[in-house]
C-alpha cells in the first residue's frame, strides 16, 4: 500500500526491538498516529537519536514490565484519542537464560494475556484488531525432522511440545518454541472466551533476517536471528561451513514481516486467521554464497564451503503450504499482489547495515 494519511490510531509495543522498528517505520510512513511502549525513557531516547525525523510523530509510554496489568490498563484508560488497533510484538527473543519457565515461557503468556485483558476492559468499542507477532515455532513439530520430506505445514498445524519437554531437556531453544506456542494460545483461547468488540491476527514467520534500523550499541545488539544466519560468518565464529545447522530451513525479510503486520490492520480477511510468513529457502551455504560473491573484501573472512552443495547431501526440508496466507497478505496490499523479498537482497542488506553501524570492520 501506497503512503497516505490515516487517522486510526495504532499502540505498538515494544518498539525499539528488530522487527518494531521497521513496523513503526512503516506506520509512520502511511501516516498512522501511533503510540509505542518501551522499558524506559532512554530506550525512548535511543529510537529518536537514531531517527531524529520520528520527532514529533510517535508519542511514547513507559512499560517497564509487559507481564504486570497495571501499565497496560493505564495505557488503555489514558489516551486522548482511543486506539483502533493493537500490534503486539513485545515478548524475549533471547535464548541466553538460566530458567526458562520464569525467563521465557511465563513473560511471553502473561505479557499477552494482560495486555489482552486490558484491551478488552479498557480499550473501547473504538478498538478493532490486535495483530500478535507470533512465530513459526508455534506450527511446525520441533520433534520431526525437518531435514526429511515430510506433509508441508499449513495454518492449522501445531508445534506439540510442552514446557514440560523444554525444561527437562534443559533445552532453550525449546523453551523459545514453547513460549510462542503459549502466547498465540494463549490468545486465541481468550479470544474464544471473550465477547471483545476487536477480533485477533496472528503472524508466524519462519527465521526473520533483515537490515537493522534498531537502536544498535555494538555487535550484542545484533538480534538473535541475524547473528546466528549471518554474523556468524562473518565475525569468526565459524571457520568452516561443515557441521553448521541452522534450526530451520526457511526465512523472511524483516521488511516483510513489518509490511505484513500493518498491512493486516486494515485487511478484512485477516480477521481471526493465523497467517505464515516463508519467503523461502536458507542455509549456511547460501549465505556464504552470497557474502563471499557481494562482498569480496569480507571473503577472506568467510568460509567457502562447497559453494555447489547449497543443503547438505540427503537433506530434503520439509516444506509450507502457503496458499492460504499468501492469498490473505495479497488482499491486503493495493496491488492485490504479495511478493518476498529475496534471500540475497535480504542478507545484502543486512550486511550492508552491519557494516553501517560498525559492526563489521
Amino acid at each position: 500500500m501506497s503512503s497516505a494519511t490515516h487517522s486510526p490510531h495504532v499502540l505498538l509495543t515494544g518498539a525499539n526491538g528488530f522487527v518494531a522498528s521497521h513496523i513503526l517505520a512503516i506506520l509512520i510512513d502511511r501516516g498512522y498516529p501511533v503510540t509505542v511502549t518501551v522499558r524506559s525513557q532512554e530506550k525512548a531516547d535511543d529510537i529518536i537519536k537514531i531517527h531524529p525525523s520520528w520527532k514529533g510523530k510517535v508519542e511514547f509510554a513507559i512499560v517497564a514490565d509487559f507481564t504486570s496489568a497495571k501499565p497496560f490498563d493505564h495505557l488503555f484508560e489514558s489516551p486522548k484519542t482511543p486506539f483502533n488497533y493493537v500490534i503486539h510484538t513485545a515478548s524475549p527473543v533471547t535464548f541466553q537464560v538460566s530458567d526458562i519457565q520464569k525467563e521465557m515461557i511465563e513473560p511471553a503468556e502473561k505479557g499477552t494475556t494482560e495486555i489482552l485483558k486490558a484491551a478488552h476492559q479498557h480499550g473501547g468499542t473504538a478498538l478493532k484488531r490486535f495483530v500478535l507477532l507470533g512465530s513459526a515455532v508455534s506450527v511446525l513439530d520441533s520433534f520431526e525432522d525437518l531435514s526429511r520430506q515430510g506433509k508441508p505445514y499449513t495454518e492449522k498445524d501445531w508445534n506439540p511440545v510442552t514446557a514440560e519437554q523444554a525444561i527437562d531437556k534443559h533445552d532453550n531453544v525449546l523453551g523459545y518454541n514453547v513460549s510462542k506456542i503459549r502466547a498465540e494460545a494463549a490468545a486465541w483461547k481468550f479470544m474464544e472466551q471473550t465477547p471483545t468488540s476487536f477480533d485477533l491476527t496472528v503472524i508466524n514467520p519462519d527465521i526473520v533476517i533483515g537490515p537493522m534500523i534498531h537502536p544498535i550499541s555494538g555487535p550484542k545488539s545484533i538480534n538473535e536471528s541475524n547473528n546466528f544466519a549471518i554474523a556468524s560468518f562473518i565475525d569468526g565464529t565459524h571457520k568452516e561451513i561443515d557441521g553448521v545447522t541452522f534450526p530451520f530451513y526457511h526465512f523472511v525479510d524483516v521488511r516483510d514481516v513489518a509490511r505484513s503486520h500493518v498491512d493486516a490492520l486494515e485487511n478484512p480477511s485477516a480477521a481471526n486467521q493465523r497467517i505464515l510468513l516463508i519467503a523461502g529457502l536458507i542455509s549456511p551455504q547460501l549465505v556464504v554464497n552470497i557474502i563471499r560473491k557481494n562482498f569480496p573484501d569480507l571473503a577472506n573472512r568467510v568460509p567457502k564451503g562447497d559453494p555447489s552443495q547449497i543443503l547438505p547431501p540427503g537433506v530434503h526440508p520439509t516444506g509450507w503450504d502457503m496458499r492460504m496466507s499468501l492469498g490473505i497478505l495479497a488482499d491486503g496490499t493495493k496491488e492485490g499482489k504479495w511478493e518476498y523479498i529475496g534471500l540475497e537482497t535480504s542478507v545484502v542488506d543486512t550486511v550492508d547495515s552491519m557494516i553501517k553501524h560498525k559492526l563489521i570492520s
